[in-house]
């Protein structure tokens, strides 16, 4: 991960039974996923993921449930994302991953992210599965963009943009 030349492989092959930080829960036609990450559950050894902050690795089961609701659970009209942790929801990326890692490994864990974010708000758009965030402790950096992509906060930004063009 360093910039030592050495290719990092990633496994993006995951399922619910093998999530190490997300929760996927069902009551109906709503379910709920809960972060709780692992603090000793980094991608690579060298960090930890403390506060709810995340790494790839994270967002690899993020991505791979946002997809299996969408496809494998049309029946859900609504998805809960919140924390498992008590006092904090997410503290974003990890700055010791990002810190230890190459610039390429950088540029493609934002890409990643930025397109596991656009899942969510897909998912809302094209498949009427409404996301909404329960922000339940602080919530930072890349957190609140976790909780921006969701539906109420998606229609929230809109809303803003919306009536900050009128008063011109």
């Amino acid at each position: 991960m360093a910039d030592t030349g050495e290719r990092v492989r990633v496994d993006f092959r995951t399922e619910p039974a093998r999530y190490r930080h997300w929760r996927l829960s069902f009551e109906g036609p709503v379910a709920t996923l809960a972060m709780d990450v692992r603090e000793d559950g980094g991608l690579q050894p060298g960090y930890e993921l403390k506060l709810n902050s995340y790494d790839l690795g994270v967002d690899v089961e993020l991505y791979d449930a946002v997809q299996r609701l969408r496809f494998e659970h049309p029946e859900v009209g609504a998805v809960i994302v919140t924390s498992g942790k008590e006092r904090v929801f997410c503290a974003g990326a990890n700055i010791r991953m990002l810190s230890r890692s190459a610039h390429g490994w950088k540029v493609n864990f934002c890409k990643f992210t930025n397109e596991t974010r656009n899942a969510i708000e897909e998912a809302t758009a094209e498949s009427r599965q409404h996301y909404l965030c329960a922000v339940n402790g602080p919530c930072a950096g890349g957190g609140y963009e976790l909780a921006m992509a969701t539906w109420s906060g998606a229609s929230w930004t809109r809303s803003c943009r919306a009536r900050s063009s009128t008063r011109s």
